[in-house]
C-alpha cells in the first residue's frame, strides 16, 4: 500500500503557473477530461475512506484511499492509497453496482499533469470552485517546489475537492449540486 502525500493551492492565473512550471523544468505529460464516481461500500465495516472510479475516456483507475483518520495536517493530506488500472470503466461500474456499491457523488475536472523529477504537479479546473495546483511528492520536496513556483505554503490546502465543494454548497445553499460541468468541456 502506498502513501499519498499532497497539498493544493488555489491559483488565479493558470497561464502564469504554466510558465513557472516551464521555468523549473517540469515536463508536460497530459491534459484530460476526468470523470470521478464515488461509491459507498456495501459493508458497514469497510475500512476504505474513499472508493472512486475515475474515467479518462473508456479507460480509467479504480482507487481506494484510507480514511481521513490519519494524523491531521493543516498543510498536507496524507492517506494510504491502492489503485489499479481499468480497461472498461462502464463495465467496471456495472460490476461495482452488482457487488452492492452505491453511487454517492460525481465529480468532473480538466486536469493537466506535469512531472518534475520525483514529483507530480497538477493543474485542475474544477466546476464552481476554480483552478488549483496540486503537488504530490515527499513533504520536503513539496515545500521546495512550492517555493520555486511562487506558492505560499501558509496558503496550502489539505482539503479534498469534495470538502472544498461542500463549503461552496453550504455558502451558496445548494445541497444537491454535483461537481460537474454544465456541458462537457473540450480539452
Amino acid at each position: 500500500m502506498l502513501k499519498e502525500i499532497e497539498t493544493k493551492f488555489k491559483i488565479s492565473c493558470h497561464d502564469t503557473f504554466r510558465k513557472a512550471l516551464k521555468k523549473i523544468g517540469a515536463k508536460f505529460l497530459s491534459k484530460e477530461f476526468e470523470q470521478d464516481v464515488y461509491y459507498r461500500a456495501p459493508a458497514a465495516r469497510c475500512s476504505a475512506g474513499t472508493v472512486r472510479l475515475r474515467a479518462m475516456g473508456r479507460k480509467g483507475l479504480f482507487t481506494i484511499k484510507g480514511s481521513a483518520g490519519m494524523p491531521a495536517s493543516r498543510t498536507y493530506k496524507i492517506r494510504e492509497e491502492l489503485e489499479v488500472s481499468v480497461d472498461d470503466v462502464k463495465l467496471f461500474g456495472e460490476m461495482l453496482a452488482k457487488l452492492g456499491f452505491l453511487l454517492r457523488f460525481r465529480k468532473e475536472k480538466i486536469r493537466e499533469t506535469y512531472k518534475c523529477k520525483d514529483a507530480k504537479i497538477l493543474i485542475d479546473e474544477i466546476p464552481f470552485i476554480g483552478f488549483y495546483a496540486e503537488i504530490e511528492a515527499p513533504k520536503g520536496r513539496i515545500k521546495e517546489l512550492a517555493r520555486s513556483l511562487g506558492l505560499d505554503m501558509s496558503k496550502a490546502i489539505p482539503d479534498t475537492y469534495m470538502e472544498l465543494f461542500g463549503y461552496y454548497k453550504m455558502l451558496h445553499k445548494k445541497p444537491k449540486l454535483e461537481l460537474i460541468f454544465s456541458r462537457k468541456p473540450r480539452v
